[in-house]
């Protein structure tokens, strides 16, 4: 064990303090009957604690991606932009209404083939967790119950046989698409999931004379009623290592048989009361979220027995309405944050990749709330395959747990004492908490709050008392913790046995190259970047962009965070060690891939996506070709277009360049100042991947119309409208379309929802007026980056 690091050296600097001594938790196996090994020898086991995949231990990333809520065309590329991201299992319901929308008529075909899906998904390198129902809810109409489940002589969602027929000859439609794909054939499905929130909320049912009226009861029998879908889906063939729940407030879990999995979300726009303001929640208080699963509620099993695990992480929200929330990329990183801090050991999105409703035969397929067709959720990926501004926060995190998660997973929670006395609005106490074994583990640090304004939190000094020695982050002074920022900061890591006593940086990958083993740390943003290494356990150490500080038995060194920015160090076996230090925004484009025959790190604006040694770069209105990759690529690389540039910046080698631009021009023609007719080229996606309509109006909704048919819609909260034209399709391209807005009533009967920022005065109609300001039509590039 490294010498103790001596506590503060001024007896004013105030510390916030941490007891790890006493963190032990029992790590059983056995217990739950689930897990697998399939054809091939791959295995999946449970532990009370954490997940073990072929032997190792893992903390996988799981996304939502709704297959029928997207063009099958398309599937394949978003697959590879979600496992770009560093998901690893892709979660999708089976909303019944879609594919049985007519009684006794399955229609498994185009957007709707699973079996095609869940074939993609494992050509992509992925894993399926596929969500059976028969309650889905997903803001799908009826919940995804279909419309002639109403009026029956039997509650749906219960245990009377005639329901159950009903739910057999789905089950038996699902297995059959997924014949061949599940797990123990060596399928990328591991695992389903029964039902939906039971026994916690319903759905409107949509075919009532008054929408909102009548609701499909949420279940009332218990883990009886779970106990009798499982008992169906291993009759229909679902042997998987996996079957899972939700474990919200009442949700029944069928115990040693089903695996409870958690949610939250930030953002809360289904409230049906038009005038209800949503209090900040405690989404960021921290917690045990292993031993406290529920959030204002008590779990219906014994939550020690199970790994906290997480399904519907808030990715975004979907808008109704009368409530329109914005969801910043902050919220939706310290939501993981959090959810890791208090135990998780797998994170799971709700959206992580929105998508469009499907337009039924007799009605629109959506919940009445919400928009008719538009699902895109303010996802990571949005729903034409934009990446929002949440991918990249999230990506850095999830690059961190593919390469230390088998780190942090065993690690227990250790909270101080005044956690559960900190209220949401309280801006001025520092949030934290640790998860360690003992002695080596990572600090988690959060300010943010939704509903609430935050401040920089100054002179920060974490105090952790192990059983043997008093660990201070930092050694002497403070770090600041600026509002809206989370940090995961490590200590006592060990760096292939140089020990790291701790670093005000946090961890994002690990690569070999040569003979080295290189570690990549960014500074959060406004926090000074320190490292402070155990004397004892290096030979050597040098730094560029750095200043060196030894102590008797400690070698602290602060560095610049930047390209240029490298630690060097020698392990007591000559072994050399090199760690770099990125700014936060160099972190947030980062992407380690394995590419040309190794594992590179690769900085870029655009967004790398890669397939085997195939590579593209995507971007939004800009034709360049940028990329900092490390280690430098043996041969030169080069775009269809010709050669890319190459020099050395730092450790890293830029490659630049550039592919012909393309104008893409949109007649327009204005009916009135709420409406426009668009004509678009016949080439109009011709030398692109892509062209994204961008619509600022003012105005209540949003509606897009080609031929008579509503093809698009937006509720107004402040964000550009946007529509992928690849995905409307070349044969709608061809006619016009039309684009109107509607105004917003100030004078009906409840308040309509104003977005902010809007400073015009209504009519004397009390009608603020719509008006369309402006349309643009910018291409997306898909640019290939190949070997010379």
């Amino acid at each position: 064990m490294s010498s103790p690091i001596q506590p503060a050296q001024s007896s004013i600097r105030p510390a916030y303090q941490v007891d790890i001594s006493n963190n032990d938790m029992p790590i059983i196996s056995g217990h739950l009957k689930m897990g697998g090994k399939n054809r091939a020898g791959h295995s999946i086991e449970l532990t009370n604690y954490y997940l073990v995949q072929d032997g190792k231990i893992v903390i996988p990333v799981m996304g939502e991606f709704h297959f029928s809520r997207y063009a099958r065309a398309f599937w394949e590329e978003e697959l590879l932009k979600i496992k770009a991201g560093g998901v690893d299992i892709v979660a999708t319901y089976v909303f019944w209404i879609h594919v049985e929308e007519e009684e006794g008529i399955f229609n498994w075909s185009g957007n709707n083939d699973l079996h095609a899906f869940a074939e993609l998904c494992d050509k992509c390198g992925l894993q399926a967790l596929v969500r059976i129902g028969p309650f889905a809810h997903g803001e799908c109409r009826n919940g995804g119950i279909p419309d002639w489940m109403y009026g029956r002589p039997f509650q749906v969602r219960s245990n009377d046989p005639r329901y159950l027929e009903y739910v057999t000859r789905l089950y038996d439609q699902i297995a059959q698409q997924l014949e061949g794909l599940l797990f123990k054939d060596n399928g990328p499905v591991i695992g389903i999931q029964l039902d939906n929130e039971y026994m916690h909320c319903g759905a409107p049912w949509e075919v009532t004379y008054c929408q909102g009226m009548e609701w499909v009861p949420s279940g009332s029998e218990g883990a009886g009623h779970i106990q009798k879908l499982k008992e169906l889906a291993l009759n229909a063939g679902f042997d998987v290592p996996l079957y899972t729940v939700t474990g919200w407030i009442r949700s029944p879990i069928l115990e040693g048989e089903t695996l409870p999995m958690q949610g939250g979300y930030v953002f809360q726009p289904w409230n049906p009361d038009p005038t209800y303001q949503q209090p900040p929640t405690r989404e960021y208080i921290f917690r045990n979220r292993h031993l406290n699963p529920v959030l204002d509620g008590e779990p219906t099993y014994e939550a020690a027995n199970y790994p906290f695990m997480c399904c519907e992480m808030g990715g975004g929200t979907q808008i109704s309405y009368y409530h329109r929330p914005i969801v910043p990329a902050e919220a939706v990183e310290s939501l993981a944050v959090m959810n890791l801090a208090g135990g998780a050991n797998l994170i799971g999105y709700y959206m992580y990749h929105g998508g469009t409703n499907p337009v039924g035969k007799h009605a629109y397929l959506n919940e009445y709330t919400v928009p008719r067709i538009s699902y895109d959720f303010q996802a990571p990926i949005r729903e034409f395959g934009q990446f929002n501004d949440s991918f990249r926060s999230l990506r850095l995190l999830h690059q961190f747990l593919k390469d230390f998660g088998d780190v942090l997973a065993p690690m227990t929670v250790s909270l101080p004492e005044n956690a559960g006395t900190i209220m949401p609005e309280d801006i001025q106490t520092l949030r934290y908490g640790i998860r360690s074994n003992g002695s080596t583990g990572f600090v988690f640090l959060n300010n943010y709050q939704d509903h609430v304004e935050t401040q920089a939190i100054d002179d920060v000094c974490i105090e952790i008392h192990a059983s043997s020695e008093t660990i201070a982050i930092p050694n002497e002074g403070a770090i600041v913790l600026e509002k809206g920022v989370t940090a995961i900061l490590p200590f006592g890591l060990s760096l292939e046995g140089v020990v790291l006593r701790y670093a005000t940086t946090q961890l994002l990958a690990k690569i070999e190259a040569g003979d080295a083993v290189n570690y990549f740390f960014f500074a959060p943003q406004g926090m000074s970047s320190e490292y402070a290494f155990d004397a004892a356990t290096l030979q050597s150490l040098s730094v560029q962009s750095g200043e060196i500080i030894r102590r008797e038995s400690s070698t602290i060194v602060s560095v610049i965070p930047g390209l240029d920015c490298m630690i060097t160090l020698e392990n007591l076996s000559g072994k050399t060690v090199r760690i770099f230090t990125l700014t936060r925004d160099q972190a947030e484009r980062c992407s380690k891939q394995s590419l040309w025959g190794r594992d590179r790190i690769v900085i870029s604006d655009s967004t790398l996506v890669t397939d085997g040694d195939s590579c593209w770069l995507y971007s939004i209105g800009h034709n360049d070709v940028d990329m900092l990759v490390y280690p430098a690529v043996e041969r030169h690389l080069a775009t269809p277009f010709g050669g890319l540039r190459e020099n050395q910046e730092g450790g890293f080698t830029r490659y630049s360049g550039s592919v012909p631009s393309k104008s893409v021009q949109v007649a327009q023609q204005a009916i009135v100042s709420d409406r426009i007719v668009l004509t678009f080229p016949a080439d109009v996606l011709e030398q692109v991947n892509n062209v994204i309509l961008q619509i600022d109006y003012e105005g209540d909704i949003g509606y897009a119309y080609v031929d008579g048919k509503l093809i698009h819609d937006h509720f107004n909260n402040g964000l550009t409208w946007e529509i992928g034209l690849k995905q409307v399709g070349q044969d709608l391209l061809e006619k016009e379309m039309v684009i109107l807005v509607t105004p917003i009533v100030q004078n009906s009967v409840v308040p309509r929802y104003v977005p902010t920022g809007m400073a015009f005065r209504p009519d004397s109609n009390g009608q603020i007026p719509a008006v369309i300001r402006e349309i643009r039509a910018v291409a997306e590039y898909k640019i290939p980056i190949q070997l010379a």
